[in-house]
C-alpha cells in the first residue's frame, strides 16, 4: 500500500503520496550558516522506501525516489542527503537526479550542480543542493530520473486516442483509404491491484478483415469493448489475367507478402522509465499522418503494444518488482494468470500471433519464491550483477526447437514435458519482439539478443541492432550482446535465471530469431554515431543535430531511439522510403549482411581456438553447424508484391 505519510521538518513539508512517489523517512540535520565553502542552507537526510515497504513482500530494491517539497522559507537553499540504493557506478559517471516546479514550466530538468556521493555498496549517500523559489505557492518535486507514472500513461494514451478521433473526422480526400491509421485500445487484463493493462493495436487498413480476434480465458475482461480486427495474411488476387500472370511470375522468385505482428512492451521493471519514453517515441511515429515512414510501417505490419506491464509497481514507487515483490521478467516460461496476469497475457498473445490460433497452456507449476525479505537479505551486500556464469549443458537453438517439435517450456517433473507443435518461421505470424528496459551501469542504448549455433541465424539476429546504429546517434551496436551466457545467467538480486526473461522465453516458445531486450542507460552514452544522410534529405522532417560528444540523456533522446528502431524495421525488409543505408559504406542490405557474417565467422574462429575449459564472453555463437545456410538464402522482401 502506498504510504500517505507526510514529513514535517522545520517548516518544510516532504510528501510522496502520489502515483510513483517514494520517500520513506526524513531527518533534519541542521541549519548551516554561510562559510567560505558553503552558503547558508538547510540540510536533511532522506531515506527511500524499499519495494513494497511495510508488507510481507518488502525487499531491498530501493533505488527509486520521487517526492515533493513545499513550505519553508522562500528562496531557501536545501542540501539533501539521500540514503538510496547501490548505484555508485552510475553516479560516478555523472548521473544526476531531476526536479521540476509546479506551478511553473512543469518540465523535468537535471539538478544543475553535479551531485556528490560517499560510501560503498552497503552504505551509499547521494548529496545535492537546490534553491527553492521565492514563491511559497511553488512545490518542487525531485526524482531519481525522469518519471513517467501510471497516470502519465493514461493521459498519454487518452491524448493519442483523442488526436486519432479528431483526425479521422477530417480525412484527406486524396489519401488512399487503405493507408488510414487503424488504432484500437483495449484492456488486456487487470493487475493484482485492479489497474488496467492496456493493449494497443496500430496498423493500416491493408489486409484488414471483418473478423475480430478472439477473447481468451482470463483476458479482455471489458466485454463492452470489442476486440481488435484480424488482419488477413493472404494478398488480394487480381482479376486481370495479365496481372495474375505478373503476380505469379514475381511470386515464383519472391516470398509472398504477409502482414506480420511486431510485438512491443515496456515497464516490466517499474523504475526503468527510459523504456516508457522509448515506447512513446514508437507510438507517436506510428500514429503520424502523412509521414512516409509511418505509412510504410502501418502498411506492412500490425503493431501490438503493451506500454506498461507492471502498473502496480509503477504506482507504488517500486524500482524493480511487482506488488508481491516478484521480478516479472523472469516468469515468461510459465506465468500464472492469477499471480502474474500481465505476463501471462503477453505470453498468451505472443503464442496466438505466432501460431495464428489459441494454444493450450502448459501444466501449471507453482514456484515457491520464498519470503522476499529473507531472499533479498541474503544478497543485500552483493553488487548488482550476475552470479552464475556457467553455460547450460545444452544449447537452445531454433533448429533444436523444431527438431523437438516445438519449444520445451517447463518441466513439472522428470516425466512431464510440455511441447508446442512445429511451425516454420514463414508460417509464423510474428516478425519481431522487443521488450524495452532501463539500464543503470552500462552506458548507451543497446540490445540483448539470443545465441544460435547457426552462423546465419546469428547474422539475422545482429542485423536489426546494426541497422538501428545506422539510424540513431545514440544506439551502441558494440555494446549489444548476443552470447549464450547472457541467456542463462542468474541475477544476484533475486537468484532467478534470465531463461525466464521475455526475449529468451519467446525464442524457446516460438523460435523467433528477432527477439530482443532494448536497454537504455539512465544517464548517457559513451559515444555519438555519425549518421549518413538519408537518400533524399528534403523528405526528412526534423534535421538531425550534429553532436560532438554524448549528451545527458533526456526523454527526447529516448524517443529518438524508439523512432530509430521503427525506421530500422523498414530497412530490414527493404521498404524504407528514405533510407540512410544507401549512403553508408555498406550501401545495401546484402553487403551489410556479408559484413556481419565475416565478423561472426572471425570471432567464432578465434573462440574455437581458445581452451574449452574457460568459456569466453564472445558476443557471437560457437562454430557453425554443418547445416548452415548461405546468408543469400535469407531474403525478406515485403515490398515486391504490390
Amino acid at each position: 500500500m502506498m504510504s500517505s505519510k507526510n514529513f514535517e521538518c522545520e517548516g518544510f513539508t516532504f510528501f510522496q503520496d502520489f502515483d510513483s512517489g517514494n520517500l520513506g523517512r526524513v531527518e533534519f540535520v541542521g541549519e548551516h550558516s554561510e562559510t567560505e565553502l558553503e552558503e547558508h542552507h538547510y540540510e536533511f537526510n532522506l531515506w527511500t522506501r524499499p519495494d513494497n515497504a511495510g508488507t510481507p513482500y518488502e525487499n531491498t530494491n530501493r533505488t527509486w525516489f520521487h517526492f515533493g517539497v513545499k513550505g519553508g522559507k522562500m528562496n531557501a537553499m536545501l542540501k539533501l542527503n539521500i540514503l538510496t540504493g547501490k548505484q555508485s557506478k552510475m553516479y560516478g559517471q555523472g548521473m544526476a537526479p531531476v526536479f521540476r516546479m509546479l506551478p511553473g514550466r512543469g518540465t523535468w530538468e537535471r539538478i544543475r550542480e553535479r551531485p556528490t556521493f560517499t560510501g560503498n555498496q552497503s552504505r551509499f549517500t547521494l548529496t545535492f543542493k537546490h534553491r527553492l523559489q521565492d514563491n511559497d505557492r511553488v512545490v518542487t518535486y525531485f526524482a531519481f530520473t525522469y518519471p513517467f507514472s501510471y497516470t502519465d500513461l493514461l493521459g498519454f494514451l487518452s491524448n493519442v486516442e483523442l488526436c486519432h478521433i479528431q483526425r479521422s473526422k477530417s480525412e484527406d480526400p486524396t489519401m488512399n483509404k487503405l493507408d488510414e491509421v487503424y488504432y484500437h485500445r483495449e484492456v488486456l487484463c487487470y493487475t493484482l491491484d485492479r489497474r488496467r493493462v492496456d493493449l494497443i493495436t496500430i496498423s493500416s487498413h491493408h489486409n484488414i478483415t471483418n473478423e475480430r480476434e478472439p477473447r481468451f480465458q482470463h483476458l479482455f475482461p471489458d466485454v463492452m469493448i470489442p476486440r481488435a480486427f484480424k488482419f488477413d495474411k493472404k494478398r488480394w488476387y487480381p482479376r486481370s489475367p495479365m496481372a495474375r500472370f505478373r503476380l505469379n511470375l514475381r511470386r515464383e522468385f519472391l516470398k509472398a507478402h504477409t502482414k506480420k505482428v511486431v510485438f512491443l512492451s515496456a515497464r516490466v521493471h517499474p523504475g526503468e522509465t527510459p523504456s516508457s519514453f522509448v515506447m512513446n517515441g514508437m507510438i507517436s511515429l506510428l500514429m503520424a499522418k502523412g509521414d512516409p515512414v509511418a505509412t510504410a510501417l502501418r502498411k506492412h505490419f500490425v503493431f501490438k503494444i503493451i506500454p506498461m506491464l507492471n502498473p502496480d509497481g509503477v504506482y507504488k514507487g517500486n524500482y524493480r518488482t511487482d506488488t508481491k515483490g516478484v521480478n516479472l521478467n523472469r516468469l515468461y516460461l510459465n506465468p500464472s494468470p492469477t499471480e502474474h496476469p500481465s505476463i501471462y497475457a503477453a505470453r498468451k498473445l505472443l503464442l496466438y500471433y505466432h501460431f495464428g490460433r489459441e494454444v493450450e497452456d502448459p501444466p501449471p507449476i507453482v514456484q515457491d519464491f520464498g519470503d522476499a525479505a529473507t531472499n533479498m537479505k541474503q544478497v543485500e551486500n552483493l553488487e548488482d550483477g550476475v552470479s552464475d556464469l556457467r553455460l547450460r549443458p545444452k544449447t537452445v537453438t531454433v533448429e533444436g526447437v523444431y527438431e523437438q517439435a516445438g519449444a520445451q517450456l517447463m518441466k513439472g517433473n522428470k516425466d512431464e514435458t510440455f511441447t508446442f507443435p512445429k511451425i516454420t518461421s514463414e508460417e509464423s505470424g510474428l516478425f519481431l519482439y522487443v521488450d524495452c528496459h532501463g539500464h543503470a551501469s552500462k552506458k548507451g542504448n543497446f540490445m540483448y539478443g539470443n545465441h544460435f549455433e547457426n552462423v546465419n541465424d546469428n547474422v539475422e539476429c545482429m542485423l536489426l541492432p546494426k541497422l538501428i546504429s545506422l539510424n540513431s546517434q545514440h544506439f551502441h551496436f558494440d555494446a549489444c550482446n548476443f552470447s549464450e551466457r547472457i541467456m542463462y545467467i542468474k541475477d544476484k538480486r533475486d537468484g532467478l535465471s534470465r531463461e525466464g526473461a521475455g526475449r529468451v522465453a519467446v525464442l524457446k516458445s516460438t523460435g523467433l530469431i528477432r527477439s530482443y531486450t532494448l536497454e537504455c542507460n539512465y544517464n548517457t552514452g559513451k559515444k555519438v554515431n555519425p549518421l549518413a544522410p538519408p537518400l533524399r534529405e528534403g523528405l526528412e522532417r526534423t534535421p538531425v543535430p550534429v553532436l560532438l560528444a554524448p549528451p545527458k540523456y533526456t526523454p527526447q533522446v529516448f524517443e529518438e531511439v524508439g523512432r530509430a528502431v521503427m525506421s530500422s524495421i523498414l530497412d530490414l525488409i527493404g521498404c524504407h522510403p528514405n533510407s540512410r543505408l544507401t549512403n553508408t559504406p555498406h550501401r545495401t542490405l546484402h553487403s551489410l549482411r556479408e559484413s556481419l557474417k565475416q565478423q561472426v565467422v572471425s570471432e567464432m574462429t578465434i573462440n574455437a581456438s581458445l581452451p574449452r575449459s574457460k568459456p569466453t564472453r564472445s558476443k557471437v555463437s560457437p562454430p557453425p553447424s554443418p547445416g548452415d545456410r548461405d546468408c543469400d538464402d535469407i531474403q525478406i522482401d515485403y515490398c515486391s508484391v504490390s
